[in-house]
């Protein structure tokens, strides 16, 4: 559910579940707390890059696979929701390295915590933000509300949350989300700067 790699420091998580456009479920909500909780005491990498597998980086938060109790016990589905606040929450703010995070495609809801706490956000051309959840009747959680405000408005987030609609990597640089726009890969623009930042 998390592709990793290592390069000379930076390392690379990748969120791989493309079959749902890397939609936020158990497995990989488990994943991401261990592999978070490894990189905060890892003194050999200096840059972390999130990224996403498949041409999109998430869809956000897969309720569904979180509150699906007839294919997982419910003990494991109620860790999986502690996990996720736990990351969300703290795990990530507790990084000592330099933050990238590359947005290709879908950039969705609870996948919005993620980018709050990177320090550079690198998005495609064809990147996609926004807050769905009124599309199928809920509200965002507070996490990720708050974690959206940091980085925009509170009008811009109201105005995304109220509406479900997207909007594309140029609004999301101009409510500073978005720290640069590429028409390549994200994921090379942002190893060129964690090439600088070790230096």
């Amino acid at each position: 559910m998390l592709r990793l790699e290592d390069r000379d420091g930076v390392r690379l998580i990748g969120l791989d579940r493309a079959a749902k456009r890397n939609a936020i479920g158990v497995e990989l909500t488990l994943a991401m707390e261990a592999e978070l909780l490894r990189t905060r005491d890892d003194a050999a990498v200096h840059t972390v890059i999130f990224h996403g597998i498949g041409g999109h980086f998430s869809a956000g938060m897969d309720m569904k696979d979180f509150f699906d109790s007839s294919t997982r016990p419910p003990d494991l589905l109620r860790r999986a929701r502690t996990a996720t606040d736990h990351w969300r929450t703290h795990l990530l703010r507790e990084l000592t390295q330099t933050i990238i995070t590359a947005v290709q495609g879908y950039c969705f809801g609870g996948a919005l915590p993620i980018l709050a706490a990177s320090h550079v956000v690198i998005a495609g051309r064809d990147a996609r933000f926004g807050l769905p959840e009124i599309n199928f009747g809920l509200v965002p959680g507070a996490q990720i509300v708050k974690a959206a405000m940091e980085m925009t408005t509170p009008r811009g987030i109201a105005h995304a949350a109220l509406t479900g609609r997207p909007f594309d990597a140029e609004r999301a640089r101009r409510w500073g989300i978005v720290s640069e726009i590429v028409d390549g890969d994200p994921l090379h623009r942002a190893l060129e700067i964690a090439a600088r930042a070790a230096h």
